[in-house]
């Protein structure tokens, strides 16, 4: 419209002035229609300084337009134009979004950037510049696939990897220099091709843009131990509040490992709560939560030891104080139900029916790695079918602690969004977190690690490393796990590790969504945080099928896959209700209306507790 009145404005000037020409009168320069032009709109360059990696940033374009025309931007990098997915724009560097005039940036890396912008009002255009600076990030963060999974490495598959299988084909096995070659292409094609895909994670970066890291709660890593200077743990460690429970203890606020091959309690304690946006290693899924050590594994200890590890009275916790999950990396392995105590489920329950003023804490719990390998039992998983049907050797629900609603149980998965190699399966498990494999031809975690190279999984200590070096030397040790040998760029000291996997894993990751869940909401119950759990989490490996085996003339369901419950909730034995969505979960928490109403609890039932001829036939309560 506004470009026919510009059209029409100047053919009435060309007419006046005409007229003009003739000599007109002042009347009729007095009624002319003046000259009207559409100008072209303004932009000016726009700085954002001071950034947090995965933190949204909102700020306003210097646009403007004289006319009142309406406003678009459209963007581009390097020269070429990028076009929004969904509204949202994606650069190599983050994402951005536009809402009238401004803009959201989220920083996906620490590096700086600038982003050429153009404002265009009816046609016309104007262009400046968004330069973003100042970013804070953690260098490992980007390799944490669990948190954000862009189809990265994790410094598997590398390059020193590959040439070093291809020296050891050449040299140990006499292939030609091709013939190693070809297949070491191969195993890497395939493993990538199948290994690694983007989107697999826990979606934690949606939990960080509600503004929830996981501030104003604590977990508890009960483990083989926590250093509780580690540089990457520190700022996060409550002073004063860890404890040693070895007998001989010197320092008994002081849980740091003795051990110089890895500890397995720093590892974990750094996927809860590695501390976010310090410049140092990677960063925990709640980046913000207080972490407090208990060495509850190995050794000799004292005799509270079980209370204190469960938060009982003289264990320095309150029943007031916001503990989110005390995490239980941990578990006994034996191919058979392990007989029920009363009084462990009482000391087990403690922390779910008495802290937090009695909304209760939760119990995170290792579901166990055991679905091919029977460890101290051999060929065990072999000669009961169990490999090569693909069903899980031991049952999760074995462990009398995962057989009660006071330990929630976590399972295992890959960067592929499928189910781990070890990860133990039974009706036990809750949910599914990732965990990822051994770290050479598919990622593990990239987490903390005892600092220094004298010490660790990483470093010349570290258990892999000592193998692989016994049997095949050094230089073969190095190429497989580069980012554990001493020397590599990106992990100078050793204070990091590329390799801790297992339920271990899977259980810390998880207990950092509840931190997050909690810090979003602090009056929900442990109940409401089981709720929103298997509410939010993502169905994942959907094609995932039953394995049927034909007993006498009859069909025995071995394993149901995907169900739905009677509740109308997924369900499977290998995931639970699915792999844990913090950017999800913390969503519902911030909106939870729901009652769950009574707890109901049926006492346990002791018969089966030994074979017989005749089954049972007992209906299990749902």
């Amino acid at each position: 419209m506004k470009n026919n009145i510009f059209k029409m404005s100047a053919l009435s000037a060309a007419i006046v002035v005409s007229l003009s020409g003739c000599g007109s009168s002042d009347d009729d320069k007095k009624n002319s229609v003046p000259l009207v032009t559409d100008v072209a709109p303004k932009a000016s360059d726009v700085v954002v300084v001071d950034l947090k990696q995965w933190i949204p940033v909102t700020a306003e374009f210097k646009a403007s337009d004289n006319d009142g025309d309406a406003l678009t931007f459209s963007f581009t990098e390097n020269g070429e134009e990028v076009v929004a997915e969904d509204g949202v724009f994606t650069f190599s560097h983050g994402t951005l979004t536009v809402e009238g005039t401004s803009f959201t940036y989220v920083p996906m890396t620490d590096d700086d950037a600038v982003i050429d912008y153009t404002v265009n009002a009816n046609g016309k255009t104007a262009s400046a510049q968004i330069s973003i600076s100042g970013v804070v990030g953690d260098p490992l963060a980007n390799q944490q696939w669990h948190l954000n999974n862009t189809g990265q490495k994790a410094y598997s598959l590398s390059d020193e990897m590959k040439q070093g299988l291809v020296n050891l084909y050449v040299n140990l096995f006499g292939d030609t220099e091709e013939e190693a070659q070809a297949d070491v292409d191969a195993s890497f094609a395939n493993a990538e091709a199948t290994g690694l895909v983007a989107g697999e994670d826990m979606n934690v970066t949606a939990a960080y843009a509600q503004g929830v890291t996981g501030a104003g709660v604590t977990a508890v890593v009960v483990d083989s131990g926590m250093e509780i200077r580690h540089e990457d743990l520190v700022d996060n460690v409550l002073p004063n509040r860890s404890l040693n429970l070895n007998a001989e203890a010197l320092d008994r606020t002081d849980p740091t490992s003795t051990s110089n091959s890895g500890d397995h309690g720093t590892s974990v304690a750094g996927l809860i709560a590695a501390k976010g946006w310090n410049g140092k290693g990677g960063r925990g899924v709640a980046p913000d939560a207080g972490l407090i050590g208990m060495n509850y594994l190995g050794g000799d200890k004292v005799a509270q030891t079980d209370l204190l590890a469960h938060g009982f009275p003289g264990s320095g916790i309150s029943t007031s104080e916001n503990i989110s999950a005390f995490n239980r990396s941990y578990g006994i392995t034996f191919p058979t139900f392990i007989g029920y105590s009363e009084l462990d489920e009482a000391i087990e329950s403690y922390p779910n029916l008495n802290l937090r003023d009695g909304k209760g804490a939760l119990n995170m719990k290792s579901s166990g790695n055991s679905f091919e390998d029977g460890g101290d039992e051999g060929s065990l998983c072999a000669d009961n079918g169990a490999n090569d049907l693909g069903l899980t050797c031991y049952n999760g629900a074995f462990e009398p602690s995962q057989g009660h609603p006071y330990y929630l149980s976590v399972a295992a998965v890959n960067a592929n969004g499928k189910h781990t190699s070890y990860s133990t399966a039974g009706a036990n498990v809750m949910v599914s977190a990732p965990a990822g494999e051994y770290g050479r031809f598919a990622p593990a975690m990239v987490t903390t690690d005892q600092m220094t190279c004298i010490n660790g999984y990483s470093g010349f200590n570290g258990g892999s490393i000592a193998a692989w070096a016994a049997a095949y030397g050094e230089e073969f040790a190095a190429s497989q796990y580069p980012f554990n040998y001493p020397g590599h760029a990106d992990n100078a000291s050793c204070n990091y590790t590329s390799t801790f996997n297992g339920t271990s894993s899977a259980a810390p990751n998880a207990s950092g969504v509840v931190s997050l869940i909690l810090s979003a909401n602090p009056d929900l119950t442990w109940r409401d945080v089981r709720h929103i759990l298997a509410s939010t989490s993502t169905l994942i490996d959907a094609d995932n099928a039953a394995v049927k085996l034909t007993v006498g003339e009859g069909e025995f369901v071995a394993h149901d896959g995907w169900i739905e419950n009677s509740a109308g909730y997924n369900f499977n034995n290998l995931y639970g209700f699915g792999r844990a969505d913090a950017g999800a979960a913390v969503s519902m928490a911030k909106a939870y209306d729901v009652s769950l109403g009574e707890q109901v609890i049926t006492q346990w039932s002791g018969v089966g507790s030994v074979i017989a001829e005749d089954a049972l036939a007992l209906e299990i309560p749902d």
